[in-house]
């Protein structure tokens, strides 16, 4: 079996031939035509992937999906999102610099249990353990919850209870925790494991059940102390031996201007953004490091080229020194790459 310098060393080769077979074409046709050319004619434009524009996009799908409501600070109230999150406020926990207010405040609520909600906002599933190290995380649900009265940023005085949406009994997953990540609504990086010595908050959640409209359905319910970005988490453990992957993008793809996405078959909200970019061998690989041999995975890669969407959707199970190279990248609409996201087992 190669190992996996020497996938590099023929996988870099090949790359340098190609880049030399390029540049020669190149040349030639700028040799060949070059005469021919007005000496005031530009080259044709050619367009790039532009990762600021992606960034951007990022931002807007979460600006677009924040839900807004109005709730009296003196008298609270229960807040519901359009998918089922509910989030209780108990009186005169809305505060400023210290003291409750007075009059009506405006909650903000964004609740993101699907996949494609969590690439298309970049909320991937990647988790920070109290050393540092980042492994993936399986999720019930991102939220990110906020309160303003005017132009006055509110803080919470006391704790209030979030409810996730119905699940089925049988769906239940026990093993999830209280997962934090940022306070501002881009900021988005890893979460981290809530525990009683952060803001006050508990680390456990409960799970509950009850009688509904489509029979006995059950909740995950857990306490906030601050705002802004909350998660019901569980580490993806995983068993067997392992390897390293990496992600071979198209040239002139990198980490400034794509996102590569990691998303394991069959666990629906476990999906970790490969934002480690090896500048040596040009190529992304994940910042945990291994990866379970003969796992199923999906290789999501998404850029931005003149306000259009690109990507490239490759599925793949995992070998000793996974390298997965990616060929091209497909022009479509977000609402498409939705679906087809979505669509993953």
């Amino acid at each position: 079996m190669k190992t996996q310098t020497q996938n590099f060393a023929n996988l870099n080769s090949s790359k340098v031939v190609n880049k030399i077979l390029k540049n020669v074409i190149a040349l030639s046709i700028v040799v060949f035509f070059g005469s021919c050319m007005p000496d005031n004619e530009v080259e044709p434009y050619q367009p790039q992937p532009n990762g600021i524009a992606l960034n951007n996009r990022f931002e807007n799908n979460r600006i677009d999906d924040v839900e807004e409501f109005t709730v009296d600070a003196a008298s609270g109230g229960i807040i519901t999102g359009s998918q089922g999150t509910k989030v209780n406020f108990p009186p005169n926990v809305f505060g400023l610099n210290g003291s409750p207010v007075t009059g009506n405040v405006t909650v903000q609520l964004i609740e993101i249990y699907d996949k494609s909600d969590i690439i298309l906002k970049n909320m991937s599933t990647l988790g920070k353990r109290a050393n540092g190290d980042k492994e993936a995380l399986k999720s019930a649900g991102e939220f990110f919850i906020d309160a303003k009265q005017g132009a006055n940023e509110l803080e919470l005085l006391g704790m209030i209870e979030v409810t996730s949406r119905d699940v089925a009994p049988g769906d239940m997953d026990w093993n999830m925790k209280l997962f934090r990540a940022g306070d501002d609504l881009n900021d988005t990086d890893n979460w981290v494991e809530a525990d009683e010595d952060n803001n006050g908050e508990p680390d456990g959640v409960e799970f509950r059940e009850a009688q509904g409209a489509n029979g006995v359905m059950a909740t995950y319910n857990f306490d906030l102390g601050s705002f802004g970005w909350s998660n019901l988490d569980r580490w993806f453990s995983f068993t067997g031996p392992k390897t390293e992957i990496f992600v071979d993008v198209p040239e002139g793809y990198d980490a400034d201007n794509c996102a590569v996405f990691l998303y394991y078959d069959g666990e629906n909200t476990a999906i970790a953004r490969m934002d480690v970019y090896n500048e040596t061998n040009e190529m992304f690989t994940e910042h945990y490091g291994l990866i379970p041999i003969g796992l199923e995975v999906h290789i999501i890669v998404v850029t931005e080229i003149d306000g259009q969407v690109y990507y490239a959707m490759q599925g793949t199970t995992i070998v000793d020194d996974h390298i997965e190279v990616i060929s091209s990248l497909s022009p479509t609409t977000q609402t498409a790459l939705e679906s087809l996201i979505n669509s993953l087992p």
